[in-house]
């Protein structure tokens, strides 16, 4: 398996209304990579703050695919990204902009382009299954200890 997850929370720092974005990479069954980062920009929605998530985390797919191919291991074709918000998935499969997403940075607008190309594919997850969750949110203990032991995290 190797594949890449993605989460986002909405706005949750009270102080200046930034979102969280979330990542966890796995090739092999194995946790190789992951990353919480504060967004730079205030997102409006949820939507467009899972889509900077995304964003976020296509770099980081990018730089993987090139180490694994440098290494010749395997590159899952198309490389598989997961997300629980099916409207930023429709956002970034769409053609078209639209005026809920035209204030959108361009900067931002290169996943559509990598998506569309048919290098990588994205797919919906229930949120209860987003082990991406972990690192971007407080979680009630049962989905937190979910969350632990799919990233094979050890409590000392």
């Amino acid at each position: 398996m190797c594949c890449g997850l993605t989460d986002a929370d909405w706005a949750t720092d009270k102080k200046d209304c930034h979102s969280i974005s979330g990542y966890c990479f796995y090739f092999l069954n194995s946790l190789v990579s992951w990353s919480a980062t504060k967004q730079k920009t205030v997102s409006l929605s949820s939507t467009e703050s899972e889509y900077y998530a995304m964003t976020h985390v296509m770099k980081e797919v990018l730089w993987i695919c090139l180490f694994l191919t440098i290494h010749r291991l395997p590159v899952p074709q198309p490389f598989p990204l997961l997300c629980d918000n099916q409207s930023a998935l429709t956002l970034i499969e769409s053609e078209v902009i639209s005026s809920c997403s035209k204030h959108i940075d361009v900067c931002y607008h290169f996943i559509h382009n990598h998506i569309s190309k048919g290098s990588f594919q994205t797919n919906w997850i229930p949120t209860s299954n987003m082990t991406a969750d972990i690192l971007t949110k407080p979680l009630l203990s049962p989905l937190f200890l979910k969350h632990h032991n799919a990233l094979s995290l050890i409590s000392l």
